[in-house]
């Protein structure tokens, strides 16, 4: 792509989010000033293929979460691209399908953790990804990742990396918390705290 042609640079952050949390939106803050990203958009998955376990919320409560979390920040927006696809997610699938929609106008970059990055070959049509997109790898602060260390047929080997923060949460716990009826503090937005209550989610 020539860069002349670029007029926005999009953050694509793929989840379940069931339910989107506090880290999540750190992570998507961080990838968005350490890159100097326009935008983070929020794709929230219907299916993942590495993940044995369902969601437990169905993807329209999910996306719902994600609107309510993110609707106060200017630069990030929640999207049902892969929801309205049929049959299995792939990430290759979204970036392609975001392309086809965007053009050549915007330069994607796709986060995902460290870990994540680091297997990254055995995803569908990894080689595709890393041409659809730039890579970018959070970590947390302690974590050590090298682009550099990969082979240059690796989907990781030009990523960029970004420090994310240190923050002690995931969707299972937060989960737990609600199962139990225990408090859940500021883990999740207030709204999203309200619209799992409402529709009586993770309650067992």
């Amino acid at each position: 792509m020539a860069s002349s042609r670029i007029t926005k640079r999009l953050g694509v952050f793929g989840g379940t989010f069931d339910p989107i949390h506090k880290g999540h939106v750190a992570v998507a803050e961080a990838a968005l000033e350490s890159l100097n990203l326009n935008e983070v958009m929020f794709v929230v998955t219907s299916d993942q293929w590495l993940r044995g376990n369902p969601p437990q919320a169905t993807a329209e409560d999910r996306f719902r979460m994600v609107e309510l979390a993110v609707e106060n920040v200017l630069e990030f927006i929640a999207s049902d691209v892969d929801i309205l696809r049929e049959g299995s997610t792939y990430t290759v699938d979204t970036l392609r399908d975001l392309r086809a929609q965007l053009g050549d106008s915007s330069e994607l970059f796709l986060i995902v953790g460290a870990d994540s990055a680091i297997s990254m070959d055995r995803w569908k049509e990894a080689s595709v990804i890393a041409e659809l997109a730039t890579i970018v790898a959070v970590g947390r602060p302690a974590e050590q990742f090298d682009s550099g260390l990969f082979d240059n047929s690796h989907p990781a080997s030009g990523a960029e990396y970004v420090e994310g923060p240190m923050i002690d949460v995931s969707a299972t716990r937060v989960r737990d918390l609600f199962s139990t009826g225990q408090a859940v503090g500021d883990l999740v937005d207030e709204k999203v705290s309200g619209y799992i209550e409402k529709r009586n989610l993770y309650h067992g």
